[in-house]
């Protein structure tokens, strides 16, 4: 794809392990703004190992380049889903940095999951959960759009009355690098 030669020649200051993801690198294109970024997410492993449903602080657009993700949207269920704490993650200006606030009663949330191919699209808007899944060698261009809050929300499992705390930020997540 003639397209991957030029963002390849494009992409700088990597992040890998991205959001959790072994083996994820964030690369930017371009620049950051308050208008937004553009990223190339490229994913070197099958990742199997579960990403923690959350939001986002901004819309996003992403279009699949090579590679398969499957996208799980989280909505607020009925009483046969399962129930969540939904925890609120303000933003401390840096990836992996937040500060926790969770909620004091649970809700029920039920998801739907959607493949996604080579030249296939999706878009999220800020205040939309899911959790998502790349194959090996997943190539996306990510379109972020402005931030629209400095807040994002995670859904931890609530059972038997107590939440358990699956969001974890580890020293391997997050590693910033250098260029290619």
């Amino acid at each position: 794809m003639e397209i991957l030669k030029f963002l390849t020649a494009m992409k700088h200051s990597p992040i890998y392990n991205y959001g959790g993801i072994p083996g994820l690198t964030s690369w930017l294109i371009g620049s950051l703004s308050e208008h937004g970024a553009v990223r190339l997410m490229e994913c070197s492993r099958t990742h199997y190992e579960p990403i923690i449903p959350h939001s986002h602080r901004f819309d996003f657009h992403c279009q699949v380049l090579a590679g398969e993700v499957r996208n799980i949207i989280w909505t607020p269920g009925s009483v046969i889903a399962d129930e969540y704490i939904e925890t609120e993650l303000t933003y401390l200006n840096r990836p992996g940095r937040y500060e926790q606030t969770h909620a004091n009663t649970a809700t029920r949330w039920t998801c739907k999951s959607t493949a996604y191919k080579v030249g296939e699209e999706y878009s999220m808007k800020a205040n939309e959960v899911h959790s998502i899944f790349f194959s090996r060698d997943a190539v996306v261009l990510f379109f972020e759009g402005p931030t629209v809050t400095d807040k994002s929300i995670i859904l931890e499992p609530f059972v038997n009355g107590e939440v358990i705390p699956t969001f974890k930020v580890e020293p391997w997540m997050f590693k910033k690098g250098v260029s290619a």
